[in-house]
């Protein structure tokens, strides 16, 4: 099993059945799912990325997917797309090279560890994913390399883990491909076409247009944008994030860290890299601009690096930042509007979860285009909560 010979081009048909905008996790697993369910046999379907494949957020990511969260539409959702990430190898024939290492919260206050046990009660043992407890002693036998003073508690989440990001999208994307998709890199779309009162196609820069009867919009935050110019307002932010990745080391840590109350994490990657994150000093900003990181998020960053892994030299390879799509209930946005153009769907606003939501995400949002009925697990994350006050409060963030 390795990486598959696949070419890509910027060659784009006059016509097809549906574009897709993005080539994204998003945009790629609604394309694979498409293929799965032979849709590509008999119709055109087209995905139009404006850079490389996986531009944007899906490469610019810790690449971990996990199952516990707050709300349980999103703990239900994520426990569904972990089986089809772990399903990748098998149905596609490519290694995205997923490990199971587990996530390991720490926290700093008897009163969120009593919390978090408060939802492994209610929410998650009931799901069938249960976190595991322990004390500090106990956590530092079974923790070694992590500095644990100043803990109160310790819970770790066997069932969460890694995966390669550009691995992940190319099994989807070669899987799509030999199935009839055509995916087209370094094209921009630049509008979306309607006519009485729905989709025509798109037209796209130095192209011309392409027309399509169905749009699915999985542009990341550039999602937004191209809604607006038809008078359709998503409340979506971009919220950047950074993250640092020093010189490889020995490999030791196989847990993804991350301090409970602050969000910060540290892990490593198979090379041996360490990757981490500290809270920017001051909150970090809403902008659509990845290409300033500050000194004193650097230095932040290797101190709680050193905090959490001792006297480690921390070699500084390279920093960079990407983006959060964040929208006001932390959770994705997958379906349409009826009051929207007919044929005009989105995949959008992962808040920072879209690799490890975009393998469900496009399945549903697949067969709620091919087979025009809403699937029972899209039915919450449709963009009318909003409007409607059916918000999923989503509040365990990490990052």
């Amino acid at each position: 099993m390795g990486l598959p010979h696949v070419s890509f081009s910027s060659e784009l048909p006059q016509v097809a059945d549906i574009v897709i905008v993005g080539g994204g996790a998003a945009g790629i697993a609604t394309a694979y799912a498409l293929a799965r369910l032979g849709y590509t046999e008999n119709h055109r379907v087209v995905v139009v990325e404006k850079g490389f494949l996986g531009y944007g957020s899906s490469t610019r990511n810790a690449s971990r997917f996990r199952v516990h969260f707050f709300s349980e539409e999103n703990t239900r959702f994520a426990i569904k797309s972990r089986s089809r990430i772990l399903e990748l190898p098998k149905i596609t024939g490519v290694n995205p090279v997923i490990t199971l290492g587990g996530y390991l919260w720490l926290f700093k206050t008897e009163e969120a560890f009593n919390a978090f046990k408060k939802f492994n009660e209610k929410l998650w043992k009931p799901h069938g994913v249960p976190v595991q407890f322990m004390d500090i002693d106990e956590a530092k036998t079974r923790f070694k390399r992590i500095n644990l003073e100043g803990f109160v508690g310790v819970a770790y989440g066997p069932q969460n883990g890694g995966i390669h990001h550009d691995y992940m999208i190319l099994a989807m994307a070669s899987y799509a491909m030999r199935r009839g998709v055509r995916i087209a890199l370094y094209r921009k779309v630049n509008d979306i076409l309607v006519e009485a009162g729905r989709v025509k196609g798109v037209r796209i820069e130095g192209h011309g247009t392409v027309s399509a009867s169905t749009v699915i919009v999985a542009a990341g935050i550039w999602t937004r944008t191209l809604l607006e110019k038809l008078g359709i307002k998503l409340p979506l932010k971009p919220v950047r994030k950074s993250l640092l990745v020093t010189e490889p080391y020995k490999y030791f840590l196989r847990e993804f860290v991350t301090v409970f109350e602050s969000g910060s994490y540290v892990a490593q990657t198979l090379k041996g890299e360490i990757i981490a994150t500290e809270k920017y000093p001051q909150g970090e900003p809403e902008t659509f601009d990845v290409s300033g990181v500050s000194v004193k998020w650097v230095i932040a960053t290797m101190k709680f690096i050193r905090r959490l892994l001792g006297d480690i030299g921390v070699g500084v390879m390279r920093v960079w930042s990407g983006h959060y799509n964040v929208t006001p209930d932390h959770s994705h946005i997958v379906g349409r509007d009826e009051e929207w153009p007919e044929g005009l769907y989105v995949s959008t606003g992962f808040s920072g979860h879209g690799l490890m939501m975009a393998p469900y995400a496009g399945e549903l949002l697949a067969r709620y285009v091919v087979e025009g009925k809403m699937p029972r697990d899209l039915e919450p994350f449709q963009p009318t909560r909003f409007k409607e006050g059916k918000l999923i409060r989503e509040s365990l963030i990490i990052g």
